[in-house]
């Protein structure tokens, strides 16, 4: 199911169903000179309950699920029940497209951080047209390869995580079929019992907690990525805690990275996961 949510807005997008994970090759990584990078905030949305966080939709509780998209006018937001307008007003002041911006300047200012030199980054809030993107990719045979980042961000109902959903490809040669293909998934937990405490702390000090999540996100995902690209080997076998709708399951994967707090393994199709170490 995890994997099915990633992937469809890819499906959706470049009409093909495709393996989750085609590795770049050696001989094409030594090919591209630079990268173009584009990161494309399709959708984000805010899952909320009407459960204090820790409680399972299994036990028939109830899960409430709302999409709210962060451009909603104040017209709308009116129409909102009094909850709702409680949950999520106080979060549709964070954007998540510019901490990402962030995270990319940071990636910038360190290029031995990324195996492919960037030639240029920009966050984007939707795919280019059809038309501009295939001649996009097309002007790779003669110039710089271009890749995709299209992510998707959301807080797990009950607001027990923040999650973030990546399908990264790139492209290279004028050829219409990527030369790499991964998916990167990162969560986080966000802490907490009550709702009205995790609000408070997420939103605190102009949204300090909430701005960093999505920085380390992002950045998380440009780690994952960049070890994929320069064919980071499997090793043991790793588990983690991950929240699933609201309610934390376990996952099991090959680790290819470990850093304070947090682990990056490779589930059974390729998908990478950044997930804390330590989770409820």
């Amino acid at each position: 199911m995890l994997r099915f949510w990633l992937a469809l807005p890819v499906l959706m997008l470049f009409g093909a169903c495709a393996p989750f994970h085609r590795p770049l090759a050696a001989v094409d990584r030594h090919k591209v000179q630079e990268v173009d990078v584009r990161v494309v905030v399709a959708q984000e949305s805010f899952m909320f309950s009407a459960q204090p966080p820790g409680v399972s939709a299994a036990t028939g509780g109830g899960l409430i699920g709302a999409l709210i998209d962060s451009s909603v006018q104040q017209s709308r937001q009116k129409d909102m029940s009094a909850e709702v307008q409680a949950i999520v007003g106080p979060l549709l002041d964070y954007d998540y497209r510019v901490e990402a911006g962030k995270a990319l300047d940071a990636l910038l200012a360190e290029p031995s951080s990324f195996p492919l030199k960037i030639r240029s980054s920009q966050v984007l809030a939707a795919m280019p047209a059809k038309a501009e993107h295939e001649a996009r990719i097309a002007a790779t045979k003669a110039g710089p390869a271009y890749m995709v980042l299209l992510l998707q961000y959301a807080l797990e109902p009950g607001l027990g995580a923040f999650t973030t959903r990546t399908s990264a490809l790139l492209w290279q040669d004028g050829r219409s079929e990527p030369s790499y293909r991964a998916a990167a998934i990162f969560q986080t937990p966000i802490g907490g019992t009550a709702r009205a405490a995790v609000l408070r702390r997420l939103t605190a000090n102009d949204g300090q907690v909430l701005r960093g999540v999505m920085r380390e996100s992002m950045a998380q995902t440009l780690h994952a990525v960049a070890l994929d690209i320069a064919g980071a080997r499997s090793g043991g076998v790793k588990t983690a805690r991950f929240n699933v709708n609201g309610s934390w399951v376990t996952l099991a994967g090959q680790g290819f990275d470990e850093q304070p707090g947090r682990v990056l393994f490779r589930d059974q199709d390729g998908a990478m996961y950044s997930v804390r170490s330590a989770a409820p």
